[in-house]
């Protein structure tokens, strides 16, 4: 009373087929795995270096903003001193003796 044993034996060779099988799936998804990781690995890279691009023109753009700002706050104190002596001249003007009789006179 012995096993079967082509059956047994036969029983051994799909278990070892279907490991064996499963081991070079296994293998097949590790490499693209491995592929996966390096593919996103380059891109990060890439993005990495688009950003550092991406921050060094927007430091230019603030620091150009900066120096634009501070042109625009001179020319409008020049013009607002420029106005103040216009007025104060146009006072003194009227202010004068010879235009006093023309004032006098509208």
């Amino acid at each position: 009373m012995t096993p079967h044993p082509p059956v047994a034996m036969e029983a051994i060779k799909k278990k070892m087929q279907m490991l064996k099988l499963d081991k070079e799936n296994a293998i097949d998804r590790a490499e693209q795995a491995e592929s996966d990781k390096k593919v996103a690995e380059d891109k990060c890279k890439q993005l990495d270096d688009e950003l550092a691009g991406l921050q060094k023109k927007l430091k230019g753009t603030e620091d150009e903003q900066d120096k634009y700002s501070e042109a625009l706050k001179d020319a409008q104190e020049k013009l607002e001193l420029s106005e103040k002596k216009a007025t104060d001249v146009s006072t003194k003007a009227w202010d004068l003796p010879e235009l006093q009789s023309t004032r006098k006179g509208l």
